[in-house]
């Protein structure tokens, strides 16, 4: 069952060792994406400051070409100066707090025997993990709106392909993966949500 129930005092998931083998290689895929042309933050100068732990970065940081990496770290304003400051004092720190929350989810998954489990003090970082290697699988897989994901509903659960289609099986695969993620994630939020008293939408 690839979604999360409550167990205890934990959030636990049934996912095959194919299926977190799959799933760990995507996370490494976006810790590295997140890690490419990454500049290196800046500490303030003066230790006392009390801001100090708050890293900005010198140097422009343009919008990235990747439109994976865009899913990931967005324009903050239509306006070119607007944005270019705004990613010049945040996007060094959100790629470390992105990069951070994969981690976490990494060693979750690696760590399952065979259940993930996940304790409600990390589920905020690993379904926010979640979404992020979900955000990158649907922009591979041309994910726009619900058209294009009925689309891929229907291709998982069309009939099998011969060896011959090749670029059709990986994608079909790929969708699979991209289904599992989501159902991990929406289950993880349900049971967090339920846990803050917040009806599920």
């Amino acid at each position: 069952m690839r979604a999360f129930r409550k167990d205890g005092g934990a959030y636990v998931a049934r996912v095959d060792s194919t299926e977190r083998a799959v799933l760990i290689e995507l996370v490494d895929d976006v810790v590295a994406l997140l890690s490419a042309h990454a500049g290196a933050p800046e500490p303030l100068a003066h230790a006392e400051d009390p801001l100090q732990a708050l890293r900005m970065a010198v140097e422009d940081k343009p919008t990235p070409q990747d439109p994976a990496l865009r899913r990931l770290l967005p324009d903050a304003s239509v306006d070119p100066d607007v944005n270019a400051e705004f990613r010049r004092l945040t996007e060094d720190d959100l790629r470390a707090s992105k990069t951070d929350s994969l981690l976490r989810l990494r060693a979750v998954l690696q760590g399952a025997q065979p259940d993930v489990v996940v304790l409600p003090s990390e589920a905020g970082r690993v379904a926010a993990a979640l979404t992020d290697v979900r955000l990158v699988t649907s922009e591979r897989l041309g994910v726009r709106n619900d058209s294009d994901a009925d689309r891929l509903y229907r291709l998982v659960g069309s009939d099998p392909l011969g060896d011959h289609h090749p670029e059709e099986m990986r994608r079909r695969f790929l969708a699979t993966v991209y289904l599992v993620l989501g159902m991990l994630q929406e289950s993880l939020v349900d049971l967090m949500l339920t846990d803050l008293g917040t009806p599920a939408s």
